[in-house]
């Protein structure tokens, strides 16, 4: 019993390690700690963000909302970053 607790334990912290936070994605910015949230656009969001250069739908964001109630964007805190962040 010890020895598959202990062969649990293994796996679990390699999984742990290695699948961690995505080297290759470092460039989201922000993250729910700092307020930030990420989805991608979808078209009833392109009618509230269509303004933004470069927005189309499918494109990953990180944005705030407006309050903690609200579901509407801060339009002053969008910016769009890569696809890997939404994932």
């Amino acid at each position: 019993m010890k020895v598959f607790l202990t062969i649990i334990l293994t796996f679990s912290l390699f999984f742990l390690v290695t699948c961690g936070d995505n080297p290759e994605c470092a460039s989201c910015g922000g993250n729910l700690l700092d307020g930030f949230l990420f989805k991608e656009v979808t078209q009833d969001d392109l009618a509230k963000v269509g303004n933004i250069e470069g927005m189309n739908i499918g494109i990953c964001i990180r944005y705030q909302l407006i309050g903690l109630t609200e579901e509407e964007f801060d339009l002053e805190t969008i910016s769009i970053v890569d696809d890997c962040c939404c994932d």
